[in-house]
């Protein structure tokens, strides 16, 4: 999470970030800091955060940690809030904050965490509910549960559409946990019940629960994007389950099922929120589109979905791109800006993410039911 990390002063320090490349040393992703400071109880501390340019599809990256996305802090690593400013050198690409603890201990995250651990205390609060099927479908490359949720109940004459959430392909994009956990608390609750009834919501909830476990940022355990490669991973080759464990169960479990009336996968970025377009399902976007900007706190710059990019690369494909241009099927990627928000009027919180996870739940099962 942090790389070299100087001293300047008493209570001053460089922090070089270490990022993550891929399995080529490429791609370097610099987009996560959590760290833990000791000692500092009624001191004014000073760190300046440095190596933030990094390395994005084979091309110079940008800079994700400037003054638009300050710090998150917790002195119990359970409750989190963010700082209220973090200064940018343009010139030198460093960020520096400074924070004065009131206790021995204080956590500093780029974004709040939301860790494997977690995810298992969740699980387990809502075992055995008679709407929930739990399944592992496989395991990562350290050998951690991939999970598969299915939510259900009741029963209709005709069969129920089915609609799948993808979640935390990238382990830095940890509001796309808390927008999970959302949407699997309101589809088991009274609330959630009538669609429940007729729906089948199927969430893939930690993606890459190694990252999320180690601190990784946007690769697997042996440097494979869990968001790409999704044209070439074969669930039937033993390589590519060894080396992309998480791409091959969740795509296997996918076509195994045959049904799939939306198929939705959650990211999160700096600035701007986007839908993605579909090839051959523009207006299910369209009314998908609509109906977040009209009952979410979805947040888009456009005023439309994003129209598909041209097809990738071999072995660059995206979940939904594979799932939409190889496959047909109503598949799109919906991204969530980290950045003040105009519509929320602050920065996105825990609760935020958790709110706009019921809200897409619902919104999603009432566009397929939509006739």
């Amino acid at each position: 999470m942090l790389g070299r990390v100087e001293r300047l002063g008493p209570a001053e320090f460089l922090c070089r970030l270490a990022g993550q490349s891929d399995r080529e040393g490429r791609n370097r992703q610099v987009t996560w800091y959590y760290f833990r400071l000791e000692g500092a109880a009624g001191r004014e501390v000073t760190v300046t955060l440095a190596d933030l340019r990094g390395e994005y599809d084979y091309q110079p990256g940008g800079i994700a940690i400037t003054e638009k996305s300050p710090p998150v802090v917790s002195t119990d690593g359970k409750t989190w809030r963010h700082l209220e400013t973090m200064t940018f050198d343009r010139e030198k690409e460093q960020a520096t904050f400074r924070v004065t603890p009131e206790t021995r201990s204080l956590y500093v995250a780029h974004l709040e965490p939301y860790t494997a651990s977690r995810l298992d205390a969740f699980l387990g609060s809502i075992h055995g509910d008679p709407n929930l099927k739990d399944e592992t479908i496989g395991r990562s490359v350290e050998g951690r549960n991939l999970h598969l949720l299915t939510l259900s109940s009741g029963s209709v004459e005709r069969p129920k559409p089915v609609v799948w959430l993808m979640c935390r392909q990238h382990a830095w994009e940890s509001g796309t946990s808390f927008v999970g956990e959302g949407a699997v608390r309101w589809l088991l609750s009274e609330e959630g019940r009538p669609l429940r009834d007729q729906v089948v919501f199927k969430v893939f909830p930690m993606m890459d629960p190694d990252g999320c476990a180690d601190g990784g940022v946007r690769f697997n355990r042996n440097g494979f994007d869990v968001n790409r490669n999704w044209d070439t991973a074969d669930p039937a080759s033993a390589e590519s389950r060894r080396l992309m464990p998480e791409i091959c169960a969740a795509k296997k479990a996918v076509i195994d099922s045959g049904r799939v009336a939306l198929f939705l996968t959650l990211h999160n970025q700096e600035t701007d929120e986007w839908l993605s377009g579909s090839e051959r399902h523009a207006e299910l976007a369209g009314r998908l589109f609509a109906r977040l900007v009209e009952k979410t706190t979805f947040n888009p710059g456009a005023r439309a979905p994003r129209p598909s990019r041209v097809r990738p690369a071999a072995g660059r494909a995206t979940v939904y791109e594979y799932f939409d241009l190889e496959l047909g099927k109503p598949a799109f990627i919906l991204e969530q800006g980290i950045g003040p928000s105009s519509k929320l009027g602050h920065l996105p919180t825990s609760k935020d993410r958790l709110e706009f996870g019921a809200q897409l739940a619902r919104t999603m099962c009432e566009v397929v039911l939509e006739k």
